[in-house]
């Protein structure tokens, strides 16, 4: 069966001389593997990690993995290629997608929030507080976003997920300068929070405490290598 489909290209992998596996997170069916044939002779060389892309594919009852006839791209990114920063920021959404994202899962508020961002990433500057502000924003789309309950939140329970003006009666808590920060991004405009002046010292610790709260969240959530990149943006 033929199907048209937008996507977002989380991993390409070398099948052949001339073909690619493809892993896309797609609107309709979630992420899902294709097997491009002859894409290194087409556009498959172009197609960047977390490109905007439409996909035309055949799809057989009998098989899990679809067959592309062509690919092309729905946004051409201008910046994200020639701008470190923002280069580094994407490698760093490919590895936390690659934790959350499980195939045939669909989520198109998902879908629509990662393809607005990615647009949004490769045609502003305000980078600073980015990843803070990603890490935050995806927790609502992946049901555990954090709870302020007080003014004052020097104490977060990552487990419950709540901001506290006191510890909880289990030891998997943060405190500190971060967490008071961290509980107060969450009432600023992504504007306001990107524009936030902090540190570096504690603009690090806040995404480490981040990645931290996710592991607790979301099963088997590892960064292997991007978080260090990321925090080396912030020396």
């Amino acid at each position: 069966m033929k199907k048209i489909d937008q996507g977002i290209l989380l991993k390409r992998i070398p099948y052949s001389e001339t073909s690619l596996v493809l892993s896309v997170f797609t609107l309709s069916e979630g992420k899902k593997s294709f097997l491009f044939q002859g894409a290194k002779k087409k556009k498959g060389n172009i197609l960047l990690p977390l490109s905007l892309i439409e996909l035309i594919y055949f799809q057989r009852d009998d098989s899990q993995l679809a067959k592309i006839s062509e690919t092309s791209l729905l946004f051409t990114y201008e910046t994200v290629p020639f701008h470190p920063i923002k280069s580094t920021i994407i490698f760093f959404k490919v590895e936390v997608l690659a934790n959350i994202l499980h195939e045939g899962v669909k989520d198109e508020p998902l879908f629509n929030f990662i393809k607005n961002e990615l647009t949004w990433l490769d045609k502003d500057i305000s980078l600073t507080n980015y990843p803070i502000f990603w890490m935050l924003e995806l927790t609502k789309h992946l049901g555990f976003f954090p709870l302020k309950t007080v003014e004052k939140t020097p104490y977060f329970d990552l487990i419950n997920g709540l901001f506290l003006g006191s510890p909880p009666i289990h030891t998997n808590y943060k405190n500190g300068i971060e967490i008071e920060l961290l509980g107060n991004f969450l009432s600023l405009s992504k504007e306001a929070l990107l524009t936030y002046e902090i540190p570096k010292k504690y603009r690090k610790n806040c995404i480490s405490i981040l990645v931290e709260f996710y592991k607790f969240h979301i099963p088997g959530f590892n960064l292997k290598d991007s978080l260090a990149i990321i925090e080396s943006i912030w020396e």
